[in-house]
């Protein structure tokens, strides 16, 4: 799992961040700053004990779809399957079970 690189979804929330701290740097030089709520900027408010935390992604844990994929068909799903890969356009990867050419390309 440690050499699976971070997803898009990943990348825009650490973007959102960064924005979000920009946004507060550049108004560094003023005497009373009002800053935005960090909500929507790649934070998250916790409920529980009033502190934020950040978004890492939206998708779900990668461990957690693996095993649904599992569940699905007893192995996880192969690109060129019409049930999963040719109508969502999954491209194979090394966690495909099948032995295709995209990943004799590699």
């Amino acid at each position: 799992m440690e050499k699976i690189p971070p997803t898009q979804e990943a990348l825009l929330q650490h973007t959102l961040r960064a924005v979000y701290q920009a946004g507060i740097w550049g108004t560094s030089d003023q005497c009373e700053q009002k800053p935005p709520t960090p909500e929507g900027f790649g934070w998250t408010l916790e409920s529980a004990t009033k502190t934020w935390r950040p978004v890492w992604s939206n998708l779900p844990v990668a461990s957690q779809a693996r095993s649904e994929w599992s569940s699905v068909a007893g192995k996880a799903p192969r690109a060129e399957d019409d049930a999963h890969g040719k109508k969502a356009q999954w491209k194979c990867t090394e966690l495909c079970s099948c032995q295709c050419e995209s990943l004799a390309e590699k």
